[in-house]
């Protein structure tokens, strides 16, 4: 299989046209997990005067370095990277806040004129540029969402089917264990009385985008997890989960609840041993990529359809 290294300079090619057709124009790399977009921004960053913005939904978290695969702060030094350990794990961080973050720091990346990087993980965020999300203005209130839990602990599936009355349509799109999502969706309505649905809509790109897809093969996807993840038990990702259990991070938070934390809390709990922890972060993990490339193709899909007025649709196969 070809690696990054094997396609830059045509990708290097395409930046660059793009960049000096587009001089307020935005770059985002996405691809599945163990693609290499980190690495692709980072050479851009070095051809092409750059700032790089991540989009990850773990990497805002500060003292979760491992499992999140964080820049080195070395090449951080020298090449700029934003939206990185700026909470605190019992923190929360929305979807209004990255996109008012991510805007700021887009137009400052672009004033200094150098082109802005944003290199893709989690897609709500993204979408919040490139569908340009009208996004309610509702802050997280922690009370209510502790009173959410307890009626959900009380009552299983209470908040699925209070949303269902509430906003059946942004429902429909949630599975009922989706706790998390459930509880900010009932969040917007209690704190502003109107629903995700009615708040939440597409808008036009502002500002041209160039979106670079990196796509691998499954199973050559699979092995470089799984090369990744032995790698990362080698590097003290279970003494990090352990640290930060120890600094009173709760295991429920939403912090810990994402892949690589919830598996090694459960064998830190004694509820499982090392190896099973590391089949099940593999197991897990390929899961994830499996949505990855399922929500990346109905990317590529509209842009093949109906492709967004100020959007260049580019994928390049490793």
């Amino acid at each position: 299989m070809a690696e990054i290294e094997d396609k830059y300079t045509d990708i290097l090619q395409d930046v660059s046209a793009f960049w000096n057709k587009n001089p307020n124009g935005i770059l985002v790399i996405r691809g599945a997990t163990a693609t290499g977009k980190s690495k692709l921004s980072i050479l851009l960053a070095k051809d092409i005067p750059s700032e790089i913005i991540s989009a990850d939904s773990r990497q805002i978290f500060r003292h979760m370095n491992i499992w999140t695969d964080k820049v080195p702060l070395e090449i951080r030094n020298q090449i700029p990277h934003y939206q990185i350990d700026i909470v605190d794990p019992n923190q929360t961080y929305t979807a209004g806040q990255r996109k008012q973050d991510t805007q700021k720091y887009i137009n400052q990346i672009l004033n200094n004129n150098k082109l802005p990087i944003i290199v893709w993980w989690t897609g709500l965020y993204i979408d919040t540029i490139y569908k340009n999300f009208s996004l309610p203005e509702s802050s997280p209130n922690r009370e209510l969402r502790k009173e959410l839990e307890e009626k959900e602990k009380q009552d299983p599936w209470y908040l699925y089917k209070e949303l269902s009355k509430i906003d059946p349509e942004e429902a429909q799109k949630m599975h009922p264990n989706s706790i998390r999502y459930l509880i900010r969706a009932l969040e917007i309505f209690y704190t502003t009385w109107k629903t995700k649905t009615e708040g939440f809509f597409q808008q036009p790109v502002e500002q041209p985008l160039f979106l670079l897809w990196l796509r691998r093969e499954k199973e050559e996807t699979n092995k470089k997890i799984n090369a990744r993840i032995k790698q990362m038990f080698q590097e003290w990702l279970i003494e990090e989960v352990d640290w930060l259990l120890k600094q009173w991070y709760q295991p429920d938070l939403q912090s810990m609840q994402g892949i690589g934390y919830k598996e090694i809390v459960g064998y830190l709990q004694w509820e499982y041993n090392k190896e099973k922890a590391q089949e099940l972060l593999k197991r897990n993990t390929h899961h994830l990529a499996k949505k990855q490339r399922t929500r990346f193709r109905r990317y590529i899909a509209e842009g093949k359809a109906s492709p967004k007025p100020n959007v260049t649709y580019k994928t390049y196969y490793l």
